[in-house]
C-alpha cells in the first residue's frame, strides 16, 4: 500500500475542504495527527479518524479524483485513547481550511494512543515526538496512570507497552522507577 507524507496529506485536506458546501468536523488520530501536528517525519498509509466520516464520502472520492492521492480515509476500527482526551483536542489550522474543522489528541494522548498498539513505526513516531515535543516522562505517567486504566485489553501488556516505551524514549532506570510504581498499583 502507498504511503504519503504529511504535505500530500495537507494537499488532499485542502482539496477535501474546497469541496465541502457545510462545516464539519473530524478528528484525526494515528501516524497522521503525528504528522501533520508533531513534525513526525514517518509516512503513513490513510486518514484515520476517531469519528465517522460518512458525510465526507463524496468529497473524499472527488479529492482523491482531482489530487490523484488515493489516501483512504475513514474511522479507526479499533482505537481508545485516554479518558478526557476530547477536552485536549487542539484545533489544526483553523484559519486555514474554510469548512473543514480538523482537531487532532494533545501531544501526549496521540503518544498514549500510538502505544496502546506498540508497533515499531507507533514507537518511532513516538520517539519523536517526544524529542520535538519536550514531552516530560512523569507527564506520560500520570496521564497512563489516571486516564487509561478503562483501555481495551490485557493491562498487563498495556503496561508491557507503556514500560518499553519508557525505556526507549527515557532510558531503562526511568522505566524501571515507573515499572515500580506501576506493580504496586497491582498490589492495591
Amino acid at each position: 500500500m502507498k504511503k504519503y507524507n504529511a504535505k500530500e496529506i495537507e494537499i488532499f485536506l485542502t482539496i477535501l475542504d474546497s469541496l465541502l458546501t457545510k462545516k464539519v468536523r473530524i478528528i484525526i488520530i494515528g501516524g497522521t495527527a503525528a504528522a501533520l501536528a508533531y513534525k513526525v517525519s514517518n509516512v503513513t498509509q490513510d486518514i484515520d479518524t476517531w469519528n465517522s466520516t460518512k458525510e465526507l464520502l463524496n468529497a473524499i472520492k472527488k479529492a482523491q479524483e482531482i489530487t490523484k492521492l488515493n489516501i483512504p480515509v475513514g474511522q479507526a476500527n479499533v482505537a481508545d485513547a485516554p479518558y478526557l482526551f476530547e477536552e485536549r483536542l487542539i484545533p489544526f489550522k483553523p484559519d486555514y481550511y474554510k469548512k473543514l474543522r480538523i482537531f487532532i489528541p494533545e501531544v501526549i494522548d496521540l503518544i498514549l494512543m500510538k502505544t496502546l498498539r506498540a508497533y515499531e513505526h507507533d514507537l518511532d513516531a513516538i520517539e519523536q515526538m517526544v524529542k520535538n515535543q519536550k514531552v516530560k516522562s512523569n507527564n506520560l505517567f500520570k496521564r497512563y496512570t489516571q486516564e487509561l486504566n478503562s483501555a481495551v485489553g490485557d493491562k498487563r501488556k498495556l503496561d508491557l507497552n507503556f514500560l518499553a516505551m519508557i525505556e526507549r524514549c527515557f532510558g531503562s532506570s526511568i522505566a524501571d522507577k515507573f515499572e515500580t510504581k506501576l506493580l504496586k498499583s497491582y498490589l492495591t
